[in-house]
């Protein structure tokens, strides 16, 4: 149900989008179609959270073997680069139009962004009450649904929104009544820069994931204290931390035992110990490799082995 829900939203506002943008063009007012633009942004929010709901159905097989967890960071690079292409460009054009501002009718301003505002609200309405109902079945478990705050965060982006297509109809009464065209560009340039503002953390969040860098959940030196506490454990090497999606940490490393007389159980307590340590911190998939003491190596970072 939440999956459909999020659906009909995206294509409900590829419709106002769309309208935006036409109209915006008719209207000749670069705002409305920055508003759709950024419409265009928190749409590929929801997006990227409508593939992260509907990957996390799929089974991982022989071939994919970690299922699609990237793509929701694929998704999330993908649209947000041609995102900030497209912010350069209006911010490119606006310039020139806030020295030599064209006519613009405004009638098409207040209208359309009048439906806008009513649509994001209503938006925000549907996903402030998927938010609401997830946080009450997740109340009675003790792990949460990942995707509630994706849901909370396309609800903020939803209301935002509706706030920046008021700001376009006030504009537009502003133009009606006194003729101020060069308001029009002002617009277009404050919201493409906050659009690339409010986009680049994701930017560069999903390019990190994509290049399996380390988000820094957790210091190198908390790691090392985490691990070392355990006793009998020398050190650790060979680490790999990477973040497949917005919601998924993986680690892996090799930790050295001493020599003296240590029995299977034993071990599997040590290991079974540093994972739960682990994911207290966030990192939802851990393997650890026991190596004897003839593996010392006299480092606990991460080394590649070519």
């Amino acid at each position: 149900m939440k999956i459909q829900k999020l659906l009909w939203i995206i294509l409900f506002n590829v419709f106002i989008i769309v309208c935006e943008i036409v109209f915006g063009f008719i209207a000749n007012s670069f705002a409305l179609i920055a508003d759709a633009l950024h419409n265009t942004g928190d749409v590929i929010a929801i997006i990227v959270t409508y593939i992260a709901l509907k990957a996390g159905t799929k089974q991982a097989s022989f071939q994919y073997t970690f299922g699609f967890l990237k793509a929701e960071m694929m998704a999330a690079f993908v649209n947000t680069m041609f995102l900030f292409m497209t912010m350069f460009y209006m911010i490119y054009i606006s310039f020139s139009r806030l020295f030599n501002p064209e006519p613009i009718e405004p009638s098409y301003m207040i209208i359309v962004g009048l439906i806008a505002v009513l649509a994001n609200g209503f938006s925000a309405y549907l996903l402030y009450h998927m938010g609401v109902s997830t946080c009450a079945e997740g109340s009675h478990h003790h792990n949460h649904n990942h995707g509630d705050a994706n849901i909370k965060s396309a609800y903020l982006h939803m209301l935002s929104d509706a706030l920046i297509s008021f700001g376009v109809v006030i504009a537009g009464i502003f133009i009606y009544f006194f003729k101020i065209y060069s308001l029009d560009a002002a617009l277009t340039i404050i919201f493409s820069l906050y659009i690339i503002k409010h986009a680049y953390p994701l930017l560069k969040d999903s390019f990190l994931s994509l290049m399996d860098a380390n988000a820094h959940i957790i210091s190198q030196q908390e790691l090392s204290t985490l691990i070392q506490s355990e006793p009998h454990v020398l050190e650790f090497h060979d680490l790999h931390i990477t973040n497949p999606s917005s919601k998924q940490h993986f680690i892996s490393f090799h930790v050295v035992i001493d020599d003296i007389l240590l029995t299977l159980q034993d071990i599997e307590g040590i290991t079974a110990r540093i994972k739960q340590k682990l994911n207290t911190h966030g990192f939802t998939h851990t393997i650890i490799q026991v190596d004897s003491k003839s593996k010392l190596q006299h480092q606990n970072h991460c080394t590649l082995k070519t």
